[in-house]
Formats: structure tokens, sequence, C-alpha cells
């Protein structure tokens, strides 16, 4: 059972008690990632992740590493359209000094000048790294152009161009405008006791102040495109994205995860049978959704030969097409619906996953969904709601295709 406290500050704090393991995982939630950015600033979200692991007032960038090394535990951080989190994960005995790192990491991070200009060149390494893969460049590039012009479809890197000429004072005009409490959430799961971590918690951000917040998002508009770029590689690189649904669609964002587990998201599905197992064309290919507020998209990703580009591609259209005609029996949707609660309930033993679950769901939507509740979402899909997702999503019309490989410019499909 979830508790749910937030503190004059606005700061909220939700806690999942877990009496018989012996961890605590205990993340930061910042409501602030790539899609709130203006251009000029691309990238600053990630940008003020890694600065915050460079130093505060009373660590070093070693020491806040090595504290959390030296029990054992975990430190991170990562950036996402919609939000950045640190968290940590530490025997339930040391989560004092995680609290406490992470509080000095959001209350007094440093932003030394010379430390700017060295992570620069950390991020272009970092974007350069991600421009070599090209499993995450042809979907980079497909965000870029199904959302031309809105904040989703920058990367969430920025660019080379905007990394480099990024100011501290950007940097700190966006921190001090988002990183605040009443923009933020706490999310807690493990062994602990919620009313004395709230009090530990509130000790700790008792000066961080409140401001006024103002995130307007509106739906990203989405364009149907076919772009394809050179890139000396063995494999080429395949991604199509179909217009879906927002984190908010309750109930088509659970019967379309039936569907997609059907459709390609599990070595069973028809999309892994079909094209690995009876043809052997690829070794890779899988769907899954991605879920933002007010919009979404269903992702299928493969790679193979040049040469089965073009078979690949048209049997991957032939399924949903075959899906949009001839939907699914009431068979497979509930071997899905059984496959995915025994995932989702296997998923629930990791403290972290859990206190990811919770933080995103309490910082995106504002609630959580408790075990039983999620059950019951997937056990009421049927075949209406299925139908009704399958119409909305498998549509051709709106795809968008990107290609990245060896001599792919100009190839049709």
């Amino acid at each position: 059972m979830y508790k749910v406290k937030t503190l004059e500050n606005g700061l909220t704090i939700i806690g999942e008690e877990i009496p018989y393991v012996k961890s605590i995982s205990l993340g930061v939630w910042i409501n602030a990632g790539s899609r709130i950015e203006d251009a000029k600033v691309s990238g600053v979200s990630h940008f003020i992740e890694h600065m915050l692991f460079k130093g505060t007032r009373k660590r070093t960038s070693k020491e806040i590493a090595s504290e959390i090394d030296n029990l054992g535990g975990q430190i991170n951080a990562f950036t996402s359209k919609e939000y950045t989190c640190y968290y940590v994960k530490l025997l339930d005995e040391h989560i004092d000094i995680g609290l406490d790192i992470l509080s000095d990491m959001i209350l007094n991070s440093k932003f030394d000048t010379n430390d700017i200009d060295k992570e620069k060149s950390v991020i272009i390494e970092e974007l350069k790294m991600y421009e070599d893969s090209p499993e995450d460049l042809v979907y980079d590039m497909l965000l870029e152009h199904i959302y031309e012009g809105d904040g989703l479809g920058m990367n969430i890197l920025g660019t080379r161009e905007s990394l480099e000429n990024i100011k501290k004072e950007e940097l700190l005009e966006y921190f001090n405008t988002y990183y605040v409490p009443n923009n933020s959430v706490i999310s807690i799961s493990g062994n602990f006791n919620f009313d004395e971590m709230v009090e530990k918690i509130e000790v700790k951000f008792k000066n961080w102040d409140r401001k006024d917040v103002n995130i307007t998002l509106d739906e990203a508009p989405f364009k149907s495109c076919f772009i394809s770029k050179n890139k000396d590689t063995e494999q080429v690189s395949l991604a199509m994205n179909l217009k879906a649904v927002g984190i908010e669609d309750n109930e088509e964002v659970y019967s379309l995860a039936v569907v997609n587990n059907i459709f390609g998201g599990s070595i069973s599905s028809r999309l892994f049978q079909k094209i690995r197992e009876e043809k052997g064309l690829v070794y890779s290919i899988y769907s899954e959704q991605s879920l933002y507020r007010k919009c979404g998209e269903l992702g299928i990703f493969a790679s193979m030969s040049k040469e089965n580009l073009k078979e690949v591609c048209e049997i991957i259209k032939d399924e949903i097409k075959d899906l949009s005609e001839n939907y699914l029996s009431e068979k497979e949707i509930h071997e899905s619906k059984e496959q995915l609660k025994g995932s989702y309930l296997l998923g629930l033993e990791s403290t972290g996953s859990r206190m990811m679950s919770i933080g995103k769901s309490m910082l995106l939507l504002n609630k959580v969904k408790t075990t039983d509740e999620i059950l019951e979402c997937i056990n009421n899909v049927n075949i209406e709601s299925v139908k009704k997702v399958i119409n909305k999503v498998f549509n051709l019309d709106n795809l968008g295709i990107c290609v990245v490989g060896r001599d792919v410019e100009g190839i049709e499909l």
C-alpha cells in the first residue's frame, strides 16, 4: 500500500513500505525534461543532470560517488523527454547517507565554470557515442521528423551547437525555474517507516523554497515521414513509429499493451516469430509503447542485412494491415493478459523498479495505481477495447519510417 505526504513547500513524497527486504531505493524526480526546452538551449535538462554530480559546497565529485560505492550501493540519474530522476539504492541501514547526498546535490551543487566547460566536452563525446550507434541514431532521427517543430522531437542530449554555446547563466536560470519542490516528487520503496522517512526528508529539504511553475504541454503533432541516412555499418537499422496513445488514456494504454505483446512485444509475438524464427531475416526485432502526456507512439525496431530490408518492411506493414482488418481472437487476448500480469508481478521483486514506477506515475499523473488496480486494468481488457485501440493505432496513414545503414539513401520502401 502506498502512502503519500505533501510538505508545506509543495514537495510530494510517496512511499511503499516493504519490511521483508533489506534495501531501500529512493529517487528525486524533477518535472523537467527535453520536451519543455527551447531549441537554443537544447540538452539543458541533461546537462544539469551531469552538473549535479560535479560537486557541492561540501562534497567533491569523487566523494559523491565514493560515499555510495564504499557502502556497496548505487547512485545514478537519467534524463527523459519529460522528467529527470536522481536515485540511490542502499541497504536500509545506510539510507540516511543516500538521502543526505541527494539533498546535497539538489540544494548545494556548485555549477563551477571550469566544470561546466569540461562537462561540455564529456556530453559532446556522449553525443558522438550515440551517433555511432545506429540503433540509437535511427530512433532519434525518426522522432526528430515525426515531432518536427515540437520539443518531443529534440534530442535529449542536445546538439553540438547548443552544447558548445550554452552558458552558465542559462543553466542556472533553467535550474532555478524548474528545480523547485512543488515541481518535484520523492519516491521510496523498501524497508523503512514512512512517517520517520517523511520527517528526515522534511529536515533535509525544509529550505527548498517553492516557486510558481508554468508548464503547458499540448499534444505534439505527428507527421508521417520516410527518411534515410547513409552510415557505414554491416547491418541496416530500421525504426517505424505509429501514432499511439498518451499516458493519461487509461483503458487504451492497457489495451494497447495487450495488443503490442502479441504484435511485437515478446519472443512469441507475431513479428519475432514470422520475421526471425520462420524466415530468418533478422536477429533483433521488437515493438514497444512510448507514453508521454497527451500523446505517444508505438515503435517497431529491427536490424538486418540490406538485402532483407524491403521484405522485412513489407512483412511489418502486412502485419499492421492484418491486425487492422482481422483484430485478435479471445484466446490471444487471454494469453497476452496472463503474460503481462506475470511479467508485471515478477518486476515487483525489485525495490528499484517499484520506486521508479510509483515515482514516475505520481510525477506525471499525480496518482498511483495499486498492484490490484493494475491487475484489474489488465483483466478489464476485452475484445471490444482491443478493437477500439487497434482502429486508433494500427493505421498506415500515421506511420513514420527511418532507415540507417550503408547506401540506403534513395531507397524506396
